[in-house]
């Protein structure tokens, strides 16, 4: 069987089983800015040591802000990067962490789950399922995150991201959008 194939079907089941999830789970949902936001949880890939650095630049601001901010970030290897600090308010998925259906194992995913941020966002721009997995179980008040016409279940402000976006320009959007609403 082609790999490719193989991993084709994890996906289905994987989505699948989001859905699932989706849909048994309740939450309260809120209309929040960052004006009256106190706590923002921010989901990013990190392909690389400069995303990483520019995450950085990003979670700064959102704390000058005077934002409590939780950071996860994933990333395709199977151990965390050299370059990546662990520190208290943030956590790393690796690719060795995700079971078959890409749910991410690691212990501080389900408190994360189930904590109730005001503010959730997602600046992952492509789909990367233990990413997803977090953003669409997330107990958050608000979630914000790529359009993608079949994530509307998962997120309540979805902003169009361009093809050529890169991570620093869409989290400027974002917080630009949620400087934005009105309570």
């Amino acid at each position: 069987m082609p790999l490719k194939l193989i991993q084709d079907i994890r996906e289905k089941f994987a989505k699948s089983s989001l859905l699932k999830l989706v849909h048994e789970m309740s939450r309260q949902q809120k209309q929040m800015n960052l004006e009256s936001a106190r706590t923002v949880a921010l989901l990013y890939y990190l392909p690389d040591e400069a995303t990483y650095h520019i995450a950085e630049t990003i979670l700064s601001k959102l704390m000058k802000m005077n934002l409590k901010v939780r950071v996860v970030c994933y990333t395709d290897l199977k151990i965390s990067p050299h370059y990546f600090i662990p520190k208290i308010s943030q956590d790393i998925i690796t690719a060795k962490d995700v079971n078959l259906l890409y749910q991410p194992q690691k212990p501080f995913v389900k408190e994360f789950i189930d904590t109730e941020y005001d503010i959730l966002i997602d600046l992952s721009l492509n789909n990367y399922s233990p990413l997803l997995y977090c953003a669409a179980l997330s107990k958050a008040g608000l979630k914000v995150g790529r359009f993608q016409e079949d994530h509307e279940l998962y997120y309540d402000l979805m902003i169009h991201a361009a093809q050529d976006e890169t991570i620093d320009s869409f989290a400027e959007q974002v917080i630009h959008y949620l400087s934005r609403i009105n309570n």
